[in-house]
């Protein structure tokens, strides 16, 4: 016997849409499409738990060579990573941040669209202490904001991933200041990180590399790259580079610094 399966749409965070199949589609479909009605029922009821397996198990049922079973596809993807984000996100509140981690990334399997996984991601890495990986994320977090049109929330993700960075330089852990840097600047660039990287440098002895970094921020630096000239001058101070350390001292015109730069001007005969 013929019967018609009702697939609603994206139940998504801001709203939903529904679709409805005729009774044409053939019999051997209607397992995926009920599991997938299921699992929607129980996502609009927030049983997130049940709505995630549910819409694994539609998925898993699906034969891609159906007509009707590649719309159910379609739909338990897009609201299967829905279910997989409020599943990640109760189990991180819960401090079960593995299980968060993986329902997250499972629901970036099923939709690589849905900028609210991404970020969650991010946060269970940061959960599990996993900090140069959980940097990276929040980039990677920001990027899929953005092409969400969801310009404030990128904008968030990236001033969180710079600061993570900030604080361990605050900290003076340096090591860790290294490995999140690296990470940051594989995703993108910033005058901060490269002064924070200089200086995690300079700690080892790493001075070359370190005046690099300090050079990078300077000219990342569109206004008040003072704080960086002073960075570079003293890495030059401590290479011995006196007529280097000079000139970069001469360039500072920052309260805050000039002071002190003309005081080691002095000092090293300039």
């Amino acid at each position: 016997m013929k019967r018609t399966i009702i697939l609603a749409g994206v139940f998504a965070i801001f709203g939903l849409f529904t679709n409805t199949l005729n009774a044409q589609e053939e019999e051997q479909t209607a397992s995926a499409a009920s599991l997938y009605n299921d699992g929607l029922a129980k996502l609009k009821a927030k049983e997130y738990d049940a709505a995630f397996e549910l819409m694994g198990q539609a998925l898993e049922t699906a034969d891609s060579s159906s007509e009707t079973d590649i719309k159910v596809m379609q739909l338990a993807k897009k609201n299967g990573a829905i279910a997989a984000y409020y599943v990640g996100t109760n189990a991180r509140k819960a401090d079960d941040h593995e299980k968060a981690l993986e329902a997250y990334q499972q629901g970036l399997d099923y939709n690589p669209g849905f900028y609210a996984n991404y970020i969650g991601k991010a946060q269970a890495l940061e959960g599990m202490d996993m900090m140069a990986k959980a940097v990276g994320a929040y980039q990677t977090a920001g990027v899929a904001c953005e092409k969400a049109g969801k310009a404030d929330k990128a904008e968030q993700m990236n001033s969180k991933a710079e600061n993570m960075v900030a604080v361990a330089w605050g900290d003076k852990d340096w090591a860790l200041v290294k490995d999140m840097a690296a990470a940051y600047l594989e995703g993108g660039e910033s005058a901060d990180v490269h002064y924070y990287l200089s200086d995690a440098l300079l700690s080892d002895g790493s001075k070359d590399d370190a005046l690099m970094h300090a050079e990078k921020a300077i000219e990342l630096a569109a206004d008040g790259a003072d704080k960086y000239l002073m960075q570079k001058a003293e890495i030059l101070k401590s290479k011995g580079d006196t007529a280097g350390a000079i000139e970069a001292y001469k360039m500072i015109t920052d309260s805050k610094y000039v002071e002190r730069a003309k005081y080691e001007i002095g000092q090293l005969g300039g």
